[in-house]
């Protein structure tokens, strides 16, 4: 055990020099600089590399000096808890794709102590890696801190396919866990498309293969020398305070958040109307906090759901909780992610891809929801004697007990639920249907007119007539002018006798 080192991560790394090194000088300083060589990825040589990551064992020095000369194909690696370097990603079609970004970018760099770079071509596609070489090694999460602050402080934008840091402020690994840094692909392997580039991000004569490569170690060390390190470790250690004073505040907000969900799940139902929002929360908590996936959450949903305070009296949906606990499940694991996982957002919780598969849409639900919120009103009103024979009467008493709106409840899918049964609002009698007999028959006549050709105003539409009439307790109580005597809506029996006008003839 003398001559290995213990990682971060509990593995033996081999010390340098421990493992046998190419017999070129130039394959001993590739594998030197990159000496990680867990978690490598490899991939044919291919204009969109399809990556592959060497999970077994790590490459040895010299495969890997082996597979940078194979044209063939690609080769990369990740970085380990120190490092001699750091590198900018910048794809091609980035707006910083540019002469006059990279001087921009380099600007920046030059604020923490990195006053030299290399630039090249990452390969055929057109794309940008700028290179910052150290002369000594530096705490690698504590360099990609110091990095990305230091961009996005002047304004860059640091996002994926725009311009990336490598090494990345990787996600927190959970408590026996570990987690990589990303990898990158090697500079300048033979007919690769890289190449060294120079200020005006030009192509220069050297080529890829061996002599690319040759230069590019070249001015490595002029690079590595010229680094301001006292500087750029004052970065690093007031990232590092940054990056903690973050994170604190982080986990104040997931503590919190947690608590949220912790208490409305304890507190359970309290209504009607309820189901889906509960559904949802606790499907959040089993993922997000207990890392219960797929049939696990599903399950749990549905067993939580049944012992939440509540569940008999409010839920309208114990029939097919299964169902909606196994729809939920999905849905959240489309939104949420575990937490200390990266994160695997694919859209709104809401969303529908599959009827078959995932939860109904928002809107779906909510009158899914006022139905059975009726029903159940319906039900219970009729098992108490409560349910009036009279349309008004029933809805009122419905608004209040269904907790819904007059609109919902006068939807034509909702009326079948409450209207079977009920009262007419203006009842069939005798001697009405005669009158609208005649009146109806009667429409049809062309009307008489004056002398003067006008038509005439009936006398109670007129300034100054007839405009008494009994006051209405709804807008769906209708009164029409009847003949005195005859059967009066029934909805105005309280004002006493009807004395409506008689309309003209």
């Amino acid at each position: 055990m003398d001559s290995n080192n213990i990682s971060n991560d509990g593995r033996i790394v081999h010390r340098v020099g421990y493992e046998p090194y190419p017999a070129d000088p130039l394959g001993q300083k590739l594998c030197q600089v990159f000496s990680y060589l867990w978690q490598a990825i490899v991939a044919p040589n291919q204009p969109s590399p399809d990556w592959e990551t060497l999970t077994k064992h790590p490459l040895r020095p010299r495969t890997l000096w082996a597979k940078w000369q194979d044209s063939a194909r690609l080769v990369g690696v990740r970085f380990r808890d120190m490092t001699f370097y750091a590198l900018l990603d910048i794809d091609f079609g980035s707006v910083y794709c540019n002469a006059a970004s990279i001087r921009e970018i380099r600007y920046a760099l030059e604020t923490i102590g990195i006053t030299r770079t290399i630039l090249i071509r990452s390969s055929y596609s057109g794309g940008f890696h700028l290179y910052i070489p150290l002369g000594v090694q530096v705490p690698t999460f504590g360099l990609a801190s110091a990095i990305k602050q230091t961009l996005e402080a002047q304004g860059l934008t640091v996002a994926l396919g725009t311009l990336e840091v490598f090494p990345n402020c990787k996600a927190y690994a959970i408590p026996g866990t570990f987690s990589e840094y990303n990898a990158h692909r090697l500079p300048l392997q033979p007919a690769s498309g890289s190449c060294l580039l120079d200020g005006d991000c030009q192509p220069e004569a050297y080529g890829d293969g061996y002599n690319g490569l040759r230069e590019f170690f070249q001015r490595w060390e002029v690079a590595a020398s010229s680094q301001d390190m006292d500087l750029l470790r004052q970065a690093i250690a007031q990232a590092r305070l940054s990056k903690k004073k973050r994170n604190t505040k982080n986990r104040e907000i997931v503590t919190e958040w947690e608590a949220d969900l912790k208490r409305e799940i304890e507190e359970g139902w309290t209504d009607h109307g309820q189901t889906n929002h509960l559904l949802k929360t606790i499907a959040c908590y089993g993922l997000v906090f207990l890392k219960y996936k797929d049939d696990a959450l599903a399950e749990y949903v549905e067993t939580t759901a049944l012992n939440a305070p509540g569940f008999e009296e409010w839920c309208g949906h114990q029939e097919n909780l299964a169902k909606r606990a196994n729809a939920w499940a999905k849905a959240a694991q489309r939104y949420y992610w575990c937490l200390g996982d990266e994160p695997t957002r694919q859209g709104q919780i809401f969303r529908v891809e599959d009827a078959a598969n995932t939860v109904v849409s928002f809107n779906l639900s909510r009158s899914n929801d006022s139905r059975e919120r009726i029903k159940s009103a319906v039900r219970r009103l009729e098992a108490e004697g409560r349910f009036p024979t009279g349309i008004t009467e029933r809805a009122n008493l419905l608004i209040r007990e269904a907790g819904v709106s007059l609109r919902t409840l006068y939807k034509e899918e909702n009326q079948e639920l409450w209207k079977t049964g009920c009262r007419p609002v203006i009842p069939i009698a005798v001697g009405v249907s005669e009158d609208s007999t005649r009146q109806s028959e009667g429409s049809s006549e062309t009307p008489k007119v004056n002398d003067d050709g006008k038509l005439p105003t009936w006398e109670r539409l007129m300034k100054g007539g007839r405009t008494e009439s009994p006051s209405l307790s709804s807008p769906f109580q209708i009164a029409s002018p009847t003949k005195k005597g005859s059967v009066c809506n029934e909805s105005l029996r309280d004002f006493g006798d009807c004395q409506h006008p008689t309309p003209p003839p």
